[in-house]
């Protein structure tokens, strides 16, 4: 009786884990993501940047 139960709990698990398996749609679309979020990053720190440039340079221009 003990075999059959942990036979079923073992399939039960693995399907479920192939279930959650993620597709190569999901993934491709899960790259796409990241790289417009790094994109977004890069483009808010040459932003930062820029602001910092000018910053300094009124500063130095105050002197």
């Amino acid at each position: 009786m003990q075999k059959p139960f942990t036979y079923t709990l073992l399939l039960a698990a693995v399907l479920a884990l192939a279930a959650c398996e993620k597709t190569p749609e999901d993934k491709m679309e899960s790259a796409k993501e990241s790289v417009s979020e790094a994109a977004e990053s890069v483009g808010d720190a040459a932003e930062d940047t820029g602001e910092a440039v000018k910053q300094k340079t009124e500063e130095v221009m105050e002197d």
